[in-house]
């Protein structure tokens, strides 16, 4: 896996430990992007992985939801001394978008488009944008179908 692939996945994992901390400590996406300086839309992109978080804006995250601020690199820190894991609901969804992200490098990577590479699956270009960006997940078949397509292996293509 290449280094920028390595970011995007990491990326989506801050955002989702951000958006868990977030929930635990009982605080609102509004209320910490104020104290961030930034938009309500700029954090959300941040807990979706859209966005990279700075190494500051963690540090606020983790005081004002009472993490340690190795929660977000460190799988064994916890905050108020009880082990935090990932929703088990967020697992799926996480999946999903680091498996839309690295279609999308190697749809980028092949030179291709988005309608090229709906139309080689026979489905909508609105479908495969779905899958792109993780909101529906995408059939063994399509993928294999995909890879062979945008000159990878399947493999490459799954989280």
């Amino acid at each position: 896996m290449s280094e920028p692939d390595k970011q995007v996945i990491r990326q989506k994992i801050v955002g989702t430990l951000v958006r868990h901390a977030r929930q635990v400590a009982g605080r609102s996406q509004r209320e910490l992007a104020a104290s961030l300086h930034v938009s309500t839309y700029r954090f959300r992109q941040f807990e979706y992985g859209e966005r990279d978080m700075q190494l500051p804006q963690l540090e606020t995250v983790s005081e004002l939801c009472g993490v340690p601020l190795g929660y977000f690199f460190d799988e064994s820190a916890s905050p108020a001394n009880q082990e935090i894991e990932i929703l088990q609901t967020d697992k799926p969804r996480l999946q999903r978008k680091i498996v839309g992200a690295l279609i999308r490098q190697a749809r980028l990577d092949a030179n291709q488009t988005q309608k090229a590479c709906a139309e080689k699956l026979g489905i909508s270009s609105r479908r495969f944008a779905q899958y792109e960006y993780g909101q529906a997940e995408i059939p063994p078949a399509e993928l294999e179908m995909l890879a062979a397509f945008l000159g990878v292996e399947p493999g490459d293509l799954q989280a």
